[in-house]
């Protein structure tokens, strides 16, 4: 009875989860749908074939990578394609963990037994277990003998499958390296198929999947800039993006929808339209998947980009140089024959980008590669990070590795050691490491006494700063000495004098500078305020002091470490001197952005043909006012911020752009508060 039971809820959970989507809605993954076709199709419309060879046909595939890659609709849209080839009526069943698992001793391996036998007498049929890792975990002391027994009998079953044709098992997972290792042979899941992250063109390919029924549909620049634009995003972000702008859309033609009562208002669904804006919108309210788990591959920011995508792309390219294989996705390994292993080691420290920027940066032109970074999580699992090595073609990244190294203990030390040693030249692992101070000894065998690629990142070059700087100085956005000039300008210049007397004469009376501030009252009236917005006492910096101090008034009285006669650019020699640049620069900007809250968008960011044209204009120009701003910006490159590393680069730009937002409404008092706040900085030349 039991068994009638399970069988017939099995059907039940079949007709429940009958998939509907077939290949061709299944956008940006050509090449997997391509070798299950080879794999599983093929086979099984020539059977005859392989029979007479005496060769067993494929009975398993194994689906691993990131959620939401497409790997249960993949499934689905597999069983719904055999239909059409003429199998018949396929059956499909998906299970989970929680589908399969009991509390009473013996059911779990019961349910697993009758699902095996469902499938087999209605064949041809399609076995689907989601979050395989939580099925079949890796048996080990820690694991309890209920998942032990379960994977034994989810062994023997699938073994038992070679005398019966028609019956296919399709695992997905989202980390393989804690799935059984007895699971991961031919036989069993004869093909293991890696989903990345969709990339540009496969985003653009699902994005015009999902949009291929829509009456009005963008441009196709569009989609190519709104994939530009979705880096990190997998297929599940791609949908709920499509239905975040059906959302936007409905809300900016029907603006009163949320306030009118339920029924009331009718939506045309033939009318409606969904421009690009309704897309940018939505694109602002969602958070890609992997950002939310901590994903640490994406691409340069638009503002960082001038002071590293030089170096990124040298790095790049050294790395094509000699292991090209490494950026053709599905290339064909022969592992045994040839020299596949790389090993790129980067000098640097964190001040100069390479954790935060370039390391996610070469990640992301490899992102059709799984990835691990080892720290010290991973060292308190170590069979993840040796079924990790397991996985063919992947990248292992150890950053910080003196830091790591001083952490651990001699015998974890010794277990990367054996274990980065033990891999062999002929397998298409790509070894990242990157370190500040030195190398630690026992992996100098490893990296320097074999095929490495070093590279040491430099602090970026004076024409990397000038462009990083040019937006922030020439730029048309509404954040740059550029606009505040050009709506000085649109100022009437009486108007403009009487601000600039009263600005000085409050600068005289007052340590405070005040500003007029705008509040609107719940009856939607504006009324004006006086707000305290900058503090205009210069900084001091006094010789024996090396911590912040604060007054328990609302006066800020701040002094900080000084520097004597050394310059900016040798504070970099030690972890002391780092410590106080950075609390100087880190003043100077809390200073600024004491009272204001600024948020900038990459959009608002002009072209760089434009900005480099505007450099020549204020450099030729006759305006006195442009040649100030040419000249601050020469002065911030040549002396304020030259020989900093990244991270005192960004807080400079941060610091300046501060000043722009709290003066931009005066225009000489910018200047004024530009040239005090770059004097600050330049006093210990």
């Amino acid at each position: 009875m039991s068994a009638m039971k399970q069988e017939k809820s099995c059907e039940k959970i079949s007709k429940r989860t009958k998939p509907a989507t077939d290949f061709s809605k299944v956008g940006g993954l050509s090449n997997h749908i391509k070798i299950l076709r080879d794999t599983i199709i093929v086979p099984l419309l020539h059977n005859n074939v392989y029979t007479h060879f005496n060769i067993k046909t494929p009975r398993g595939v194994l689906f691993y990578g990131p959620p939401g890659t497409g790997k249960t609709l993949v499934a689905g849209a597999l069983a719904t394609e055999m239909n059409k080839e003429g199998f018949g009526k396929v059956s499909f069943y998906q299970r989970k963990g929680a589908d399969v698992l009991d509390k009473w001793v013996g059911e779990s391996e019961k349910k697993l037994r009758a699902l095996f036998e469902t499938a087999t007498k209605n064949r041809p049929s399609i076995i689907f277990f989601d979050e395989l890792d939580g099925l079949a975990p890796i048996r080990s002391a820690k694991n309890d003998h209920v998942h032990c027994s379960i994977v034994t009998t989810l062994l023997a079953l699938m073994d038992g499958l070679d005398s019966v044709a028609g019956v296919i098992v399709i695992g997905a997972t989202n980390r393989i390296e804690s799935v059984d290792p007895a699971l991961r042979r031919p036989g069993r899941f004869d093909r293991e198929l890696y989903f990345p992250l969709p990339s540009t063109e496969a985003r653009k390919e699902i994005l015009q999947v999902h949009m291929q029924t829509w009456r009005h549909k963008p441009a196709n620049t569009f989609l190519s800039y709104l994939a530009a634009l979705t880096t990190g995003f997998c297929g599940s972000d791609l949908q709920a993006l499509c239905a975040e702008a059906l959302l936007c859309a409905m809300k900016r033609q029907y603006p009163n929808i949320q306030k009118c009562p339920l029924g009331k208002v009718k939506i045309e669904a033939s009318e409606l339209r969904i421009d690009d804006n309704d897309f940018i919108d939505a694109r602002k309210n969602l958070i890609p998947s992997s950002h939310k788990l901590g994903n640490r591959i994406r691409k340069l920011s638009p503002i960082i980009a001038p002071l590293l995508q030089h170096q990124l792309e040298t790095i790049l390219s050294r790395i094509k140089m000699l292991w090209p294989h490494f950026f053709m996705q599905f290339y064909k390994y022969l592992i045994g024959s040839e020299r596949y292993i790389g090993r790129v080691v980067l000098v640097g420290s964190s001040l100069q980008g390479l954790t935060a920027h370039i390391v996610p940066a070469i990640l992301q032109n490899l992102e059709h590669l799984p990835a691990l970074f080892l720290d010290a999580t991973i060292m308190q699992n170590k069979n993840i990070l040796s079924n990790f090595c397991k996985n063919l073609p992947s990248v292992l990244v150890i950053p910080r590795v003196d830091d790591l190294w001083s952490f651990l203990e001699i015998n974890e030390q010794m277990y990367i050691t054996s274990l980065l040693e033990d891999i062999h030249a002929g397998l298409p692992i790509l070894i990242v490491a990157t370190y500040e101070e030195e190398l630690p000894l026992m992996l100098q065998n490893f990296f320097y006494n074999n095929t490495s690629l070093v590279i040491n990142i430099e602090n970026p070059t004076e024409t990397e700063v000038e462009d990083f700087f040019v937006p922030l100085f020439f730029g048309d956005s509404s954040n740059s000495l550029n606009s505040a000039l050009l709506a000085h300008k649109r100022t009437p210049a009486k108007k403009a004098c009487e601000t600039l007397d009263s600005s000085s004469k409050n600068t005289r009376s007052s340590k405070y500078a005040t500003s007029k501030v705008y509040k609107l009252k719940p009856s939607g009236k504006i009324t004006k305020s006086r707000s305290n917005l900058a503090i205009k006492r210069p900084l001091k910096l006094a010789p024996n002091k090396d911590i912040l101090s604060h007054s328990s008034s609302k006066r800020f009285d701040t002094e900080l470490l000084g520097c004597g006669a050394e310059s900016l650019c040798t504070l970099c020699g030690s972890t002391e001197k780092k410590k106080r640049l950075s609390l100087i620069l880190t003043e100077l900007l809390q200073r600024s952005i004491r009272y204001i809250s600024r948020r900038k968008s990459p959009n608002e960011r002009s072209s760089s043909h434009r900005n480099l044209a505007l450099v020549r204009e204020y450099e030729d120009s006759e305006d006195a006012d442009k040649q100030k701003i040419f000249n601050l910006w020469r002065r911030t490159v040549l002396r304020t911020a030259k020989d900093m590393p990244l991270a005192h680069l960004e807080v400079l730009y941060d610091t300046i752009s501060a000043c722009i937002s709290i003066h931009k409404d005066n225009f000489y008092s910018l200047i004024k508060s530009l040239e005090e706040t770059l004097s600050e900085i330049e006093d210990d030349h």
